[in-house]
């Protein structure tokens, strides 16, 4: 996978380590602690610098070959780019004066992700070709409304396309996605990145807290897109 990429307004970041006091760390502690950007996680906010790292340790890539992918995403300064949220969260990035403004994930499925029903699957007939990964990602409020959650993962979904011996030995690759339907603002932007809405899932479990109070049961909308085929 690329190990920067540059958008027109961005710049994403190949994340495969995160340690104590490096700039990765405070960045994504930056977004983990923040309630806003953590409205809809189901991690919750961190209330600890030892919280995020236990959601990174499910995230970034370990020994084994897990195709866990991570950027973090970083908007471009120019003289019209206003406030900067925090001095901690600037960089300089392949030339670039930038600003932390969120994360992106892609993590293939395992025994503790969300089992759905066939028909909200891959529809890919080869399944033993077929390797099913899922995308998360968060911003910074600073972030929202202006169409970076767009433009980085339609440039994820790219790089991904891109470097199709990484998936090796799948030949297939396709990418899900899980939003409540209380989030309208994600909908918008699983559509106009190509995720095709595969139908509706009611969650039903133990209590989690999600969207400022605890739920145990959700209607969640399951998005599919698929990026690489045989």
């Amino acid at each position: 996978m690329d190990r920067i990429i540059v958008t027109p307004r961005l710049v994403l970041t190949l994340l495969t380590k995160a340690e104590r006091n490096s700039p990765e760390l405070k960045w994504i502690h930056a977004i983990r602690s923040n309630e806003k950007a953590t409205w809809w996680s189901i991690y919750g906010q961190s209330k600890s610098i030892e919280d995020t790292e236990k959601v990174l340790g499910g995230l970034l890539p370990n020994s084994e070959k897990t195709y866990r992918v991570n950027y973090t995403v970083h908007r471009i300064l120019d003289s019209s780019s206003g406030h900067v949220e925090s001095e901690s969260q600037t960089a300089v990035l392949d030339g670039e004066s930038t600003e932390f403004i969120g994360f992106i994930s892609l993590v293939a499925l395992d025994a503790s992700s969300l089992a759905l029903p066939e028909e909200l699957t891959s529809p890919t007939s080869s399944a033993a070709s077929t390797l099913t990964v899922e995308v998360g990602y968060m911003f910074l409020p600073s972030g929202w409304g202006q169409g970076f959650a767009t433009e980085s993962l339609n440039a994820v979904f790219d790089a991904c396309v891109r470097a199709p011996f990484f998936w090796a030995p799948f030949s297939n690759l396709y990418v899900r996605a899980i939003v409540n339907e209380e989030n309208p603002a994600s909908v918008r932007v699983m559509e106009k990145t190509g995720m095709k809405k595969r139908g509706v899932y009611e969650w039903t479990g133990k209590a989690v807290y999600l969207a400022g109070r605890w739920q145990e049961h959700s209607c969640l909308y399951i998005f599919g897109r698929q990026l690489l085929q045989e």
